[in-house]
């Protein structure tokens, strides 16, 4: 009797234990002719990745996979049997296998994809592919088109009914309106929304500060053209040629900058009349009133 007990004891602990599956897929390799280890590997993981971009539930990666199920339990070793591969899937916790067949005859790939229901061992979907190996595009165009039918196809299985994403958009709760009184306004908020003079005295500020110094280029181009007129009538100057064409040239400069300053305050004092004022803002309804 005792013996009894430790030998199934022993046999529970050498098994893996089987947990409760889930929502999700992963990739195994089941049977690859002709490639390396390496190209196997990466097969499976683009595979894996497209399923993962078709917004497939990937429970597990393929090399995790693997990794979990130890040697003894490889995917190769079912050789391509679905029930086998389920087993695998069942032991892994997985609801759903996605079992990868490929081989390599000279520069093309022909491949095997079957969706499995790790529950009962049923072939859910199987399609086959033939593509070349020197064309990256064409194999993820065909990963690609079997994530999306694995990915319509799984809403069949046990487990994995469509469920509405995170992000769909939900029908907003009843706002329930309550009447409030009307408060006025508080004193403090009445003189905040009032205009401030402030752009008013900048502009005539500027304005004053523009015409000042408009009249003062004004004195200097008046003052160095009257010199000049100085000398022309009286026949004899005490400056040479070009000195009398630059101190020409500075009056015109001078008398220029004068025209452009007088100008500028124009500008600034007109603006400063159509800006918005206290006394203007209050004066509007009192002219309504009347």
């Amino acid at each position: 009797m005792l013996s009894l007990v430790l030998a199934l004891v022993a046999a529970q602990t050498a098994a893996p234990r089987e947990v409760a599956l889930s929502r999700g897929v992963v990739v195994m390799s089941s049977r690859s002719e002709g490639l390396t280890p390496i190209e196997t590997v990466a097969l499976a993981e683009r595979l894996s990745k497209a399923l993962q971009d078709a917004r497939v539930p990937v429970a597990l990666s393929p090399e995790e996979a693997n990794s979990r199920l130890g040697p003894e339990r490889r995917p190769e070793l079912c050789q391509a049997r679905p029930e086998c591969l389920a087993e695998r899937g069942r032991v892994l916790g997985v609801g759903a296998v996605v079992a990868l067949d490929s081989s390599k005859v000279f520069d093309d790939l022909p491949m095997r994809v079957m969706l499995l229901d790790s529950r009962q061992g049923r072939v859910v979907l199987r399609r086959s592919y033939t593509v070349s190996g020197a064309q990256v595009a064409e194999l993820d165009t065909a990963f690609r088109e079997v994530s999306q039918e694995i990915q319509k196809s799984l809403t069949a299985l046990p487990g994995f009914e469509q469920t509405p994403p995170a992000d769909a958009p939900r029908e907003p709760a009843p706002v329930v309106l309550t009447p409030e009184p009307v408060q006025a306004p508080s004193p403090a908020l009445t003189a905040s929304s009032q205009p401030s003079r402030l752009p008013v005295y900048l502009t005539r500020g500027g304005a004053a500060v523009a015409g000042g110094t408009a009249v003062f280029f004004l004195v200097r181009g008046l003052l160095q053209a009257s010199q000049l007129q100085e000398e022309v009538s009286s026949g004899a100057s005490r400056w040479t040629y070009a000195q009398a064409t630059g101190l020409r040239d500075g009056a015109n400069r001078q008398l220029l900058l004068a025209g452009v300053l007088a100008g500028a305050a124009g500008v600034l004092l007109g603006t400063s009349f159509l800006l918005p004022s206290p006394e203007s803002v209050n004066e509007t309804p009192a002219a309504g009133a009347r």
